[in-house]
């Protein structure tokens, strides 16, 4: 599916700046209703009308809705087409952290785990580049 690019910003999506737009643009262009669209997912479909409403910021079904839509997380969420994004058909794990982390092939990122409230020791030479907001671990079967 092409998307068109505003001339200011070629990451976003013309006229669809809220999740419930894109989810409902990328729904019309296949030609499907709500209910379609709930079918495919596996949810309801006032679970969608409240989507394409923008009453719900992050669904909890927002990988079903990626995946029924054939097209990424970051679309729905950002309007951003990561040409990058590989879909994994395995078990996976989705960190979020609160400062972007640009990958780079001569540095190891390791996630580590430490009870609330407790002091965390690094060694002489780590950074310290985001605390973790959010895991979310999928799986397909």
């Amino acid at each position: 599916m092409t998307i068109n690019k505003n001339t200011k910003n070629n990451s976003k999506t013309e006229l669809h700046d809220t999740l419930g737009e894109r989810v409902k643009w990328l729904r019309q262009a296949k030609g499907w209703t709500q209910t379609d669209l709930a079918n495919m997912a596996g949810v309801t479909y006032q679970n969608i009308q409240f989507c394409e409403k923008n009453k719900i910021k992050m669904p909890r079904y927002i990988k079903e809705l990626a995946d029924a839509l054939e097209t990424s997380i970051e679309f729905l969420l950002n309007g951003e087409v990561e040409p990058n994004v590989v879909r994994l058909e395995q078990h996976i794990s989705i960190v979020s952290v609160d400062t972007p982390i640009k990958p780079d092939q001569n540095i190891d990122y390791y996630v580590i785990k430490i009870e609330k409230d407790k002091q965390l020791f690094v060694a002489k030479d780590t950074q310290i580049v985001g605390k973790v907001n959010k895991v979310f671990i999928g799986h397909t079967n």
